[in-house]
């Protein structure tokens, strides 16, 4: 067995608590009712009230990491209906986002699926519906996509467990060395996915307590599920993703972006000032 699909332990022991985090961090919120038309340079107005953009502030940089919550469809138009998913901008129209897609396994388990899109803009990848309550963003409208699964389970005795599967990083592949690839993939599946559970893992309890089991299939989290969380568990689960995101756009940044496209400086920077 590869070691990084092993079970492990999440908690990172000498590694600060999101909760310690969160006291360094102002969480936002306003409606987002203007976006980008991926097919035009204009900027188009939508009566979407209930579409909310989320920002991370702190008060030592300028720095604001902002969160989104999308529904996510692939290539036919099919929704991923068991994701609930977050696309992070580590600036404002930043090139190089990250999506964060969380699904509950069971009713003690959940997948926290990382998609990174080094070279793309959230411009590029939404697809503006008007029915829906959700801004809807296609994935496979990148440039490139890389990806990361982890899946985070509570053990007997009640702490939290991970493992990493089906870490992909060929899609960026022509662009950089081999040896530049190699050392990605293994940055991804050792350092970010150990940090990424390490967050992830304290709003397990979360997810788990306030979802009901449908008869044995997987649950599914309403879309408004994460808006009628108390605010203590909504910045939670907010800054989780937007952690989860930075760390992964940070690592694929000094590794193989470097130079290409220098977005990803914003996630190193706010990523630096926590940790």
């Amino acid at each position: 067995m590869n070691y990084s699909s092993a079970t492990k332990p999440a908690k990172i022991l000498n590694l600060e608590s999101l909760n310690d985090l969160n006291e360094r961090l102002y969480l936002t919120r306003s409606n987002d009712i203007l976006y980008l038309n991926p097919k035009s340079t204009d900027i188009k107005k939508s009566d979407h009230s209930e579409r909310f953009i989320f920002n991370l502030q702190t008060s030592d940089i300028n720095i604001q990491p902002s969160i989104r919550l999308v529904s996510c469809i692939n290539r036919l138009g099919k929704r991923y209906n068991h994701f609930q998913c977050f696309v992070v901008e580590p600036k404002d129209q930043s090139t190089g986002i990250a999506v964060i897609m969380v699904k509950l396994d069971d009713p003690k388990a959940f997948y926290c699926n990382v998609r990174i899109l080094p070279l793309s803009t959230l411009s590029e990848v939404a697809s503006p519906e008007i029915d829906s309550k959700l801004l809807t963003i296609n994935l496979e409208k990148s440039k490139c996509i890389l990806k990361t699964d982890i899946t985070i389970t509570p053990s007997n005795t009640g702490e939290a467990q991970y493992a990493v599967h089906d870490v992909d990083v060929s899609a960026i592949s022509e662009l950089v060395s081999q040896n530049e690839i190699i050392e990605l993939k293994r940055e991804l599946e050792f350092q970010a996915s150990k940090l990424i559970a390490h967050y992830f893992q304290e709003i397990l309890s979360i997810i788990v307590n306030e979802t009901t089991p449908n008869n044995g299939t997987p649950p599914v989290i309403p879309d408004d599920y994460v808006l009628t969380l108390p605010s203590n568990q909504l910045k939670e689960m907010l800054s989780a993703s937007a952690i989860s995101a930075c760390i992964a756009l940070e690592i694929t940044g000094y590794n193989v972006v470097k130079e290409i496209n220098r977005d990803w400086r914003s996630a190193a920077a706010f990523i630096n000032y926590l940790l």
